[in-house]
């Protein structure tokens, strides 16, 4: 006779813990904050013409030899259909997440992008891009939580069904993860962010502000 065994998760090794505390610069630059709340609306409504204004005429979205915003709106296809681009929920995604002013004066979205620690693998680890957000014990929103985590970076572990732990239920692909305390668990990929993920740089030119990045990967 033989009986099933529950799937065990095997101890993962522990690392130092970091939390990057969510933080939003936009609003202690009052021509920025205008410019965000604009910019929004355009957003919103995807008003291509209006986008286009606020774009970067060197704008820099690519590794590869695109440059310039007459590409950069032809590989988001904002020129023939607009409406279909991904482009509005990519950015509305990246600049939700908040700003940081750097030393250049730019505004970069995410917030973390550039104070992501450099001895954390931008290739390995995420960034839970929530509040008491649930690590579980398996691939479901049934599945017992044993932890909640609040914006720490934890990091991605070798997983044979990795991108195919879909939940239609909870519209999550679940992604399995090591706490820095060295426990293994699955979180809802809407909760994690990599720091090679989209980011938007703004850029005051002339009293205007531009977009001048927008990127992803490295």
């Amino acid at each position: 006779m033989s009986f099933l065994v529950p799937a065990v998760l095997l101890p993962c090794d522990p690392f130092a813990a970091k939390t990057l505390t969510p933080i939003d610069h936009s609003t202690k630059e009052k021509s920025f904050n205008e410019f965000k709340i604009k910019f929004l609306k355009i957003l919103k409504s995807k008003d291509r013409k209006a986008l286009e204004e606020v774009i970067d005429k060197d704008i820099h979205f690519s590794f590869g030899g695109e440059a310039g915003k007459k590409d950069f709106l032809k590989t988001f296809q904002l020129t023939e259909k607009p409406s279909a681009s991904n482009f509005w929920e990519l950015m509305e995604e990246t600049i939700k997440l908040g700003f940081r002013q750097n030393n250049e004066g730019q505004m970069v979205a995410p917030y973390f992008f550039e104070t992501f620690p450099g001895d954390y693998d931008p290739f390995t680890h995420y960034l839970v891009i929530g509040k008491n957000v649930n690590v579980r014990e398996d691939a479901t929103k049934e599945s017992k939580s044993i932890t909640q985590l609040s914006y720490q970076i934890v990091r991605a572990e070798a997983d044979d069904l990795d991108g195919r732990r879909l939940e239609k239920e909870s519209n999550c692909n679940w992604k399995k993860i090591c706490t820095p305390q060295g426990k293994p668990g699955y979180v809802c990929d809407r909760f994690l962010r990599s720091p090679l993920d989209y980011r938007a740089f703004f850029e005051k030119k002339k009293n205007n502000w531009y977009l001048t990045i927008f990127i992803v990967g490295d």
